[in-house]
């Protein structure tokens, strides 16, 4: 366990982290830039004047920009941070996702000041009005659950805090770890395949309720970038499943 000196120091570990994050990944990191371009292709998509769409499109934005934010934290060894990104990405899906199919509760969520008991009803715990109807929800099926393990690390869960921290016995000394390491390149590429399976997930149900239908010229071009990512995840997860 490496003892920090300064936050230049600290700096300097996550670019080198970072050096050998995209070694490790070899070919298999382009699939973070596949990913981020149908995000970002999907952000060149007009939709039309409804303000029954305005806060969907708002959470779709968060969740790309979570999704940035995740694989940064992730590439510099800070998977802590990733889960934490993860979980808000799915916080504001779980809501877009129950508002797309619900468009009547918008003004019940905007209005949260003005009725925050309505507010609280309706999407303090949208993770279990999503989990208890996979029938109306069928493309959150599992993110639940993933939403429940991001918990740990979104709070001062044992799990998430207790293995960044070793007691020296000789000095009697509490010393913290400042990175996230894991023990072999097979099971850092084991959780990069992870966030990038879940941020898809993710990105289908904007894309399947939402963007779709107002895509015009670019669904077909959009529908096979689906279609290859939807495979190339699919062989990642093979390669690297999560034990």
């Amino acid at each position: 366990m490496r003892q920090l000196n300064d936050f230049s120091e600290y700096l300097e570990i996550e670019s080198e982290n970072l050096e050998r994050a995209v070694a490790i990944l070899g070919d298999d990191y382009k699939f973070v830039s596949d990913l981020d371009n149908l995000y970002g292709t999907c952000v060149n998509i007009p939709l039309p004047d409804n303000p029954d769409l305005m806060i969907p499109a708002f959470l779709f934005l968060i969740s790309h920009q979570e999704y940035y934010c995740s694989v940064a934290s992730f590439m510099r060894l800070h998977k802590t941070g990733s889960f934490r990104c993860l979980r808000a990405a799915l916080d504001s899906t779980f809501t877009a996702y129950y508002l797309l199919r619900n468009p009547d509760k918008t003004e019940s969520y905007v209005d949260k000041g003005e009725n925050p008991s309505t507010w609280d009803y309706l999407f303090r715990n949208i993770k279990a009005t999503i989990k208890n109807n996979k029938k109306v929800f069928p493309l959150a099926v599992g993110l639940p659950e993933v939403h429940d393990l991001c918990s740990k690390f979104a709070h001062a869960d044992p799990e998430g805090i207790f293995h960044k921290y070793l007691m020296d016995k000789k000095q009697l000394k509490l010393q913290v770890q400042y990175f996230d390491y894991d023990d072999t390149p097979e099971d850092f590429k084991r959780w990069y395949t992870f966030f990038l399976y879940n941020f898809y997930k993710i990105f289908l149900i904007y894309w399947h309720e939402m963007l779709k239908k107002e895509a015009g010229k670019l669904k077909k071009e959009i529908n096979i970038l689906v279609k290859e990512y939807k495979s190339n995840i699919a062989n990642l997860r093979k390669n690297y499943p999560l034990l």
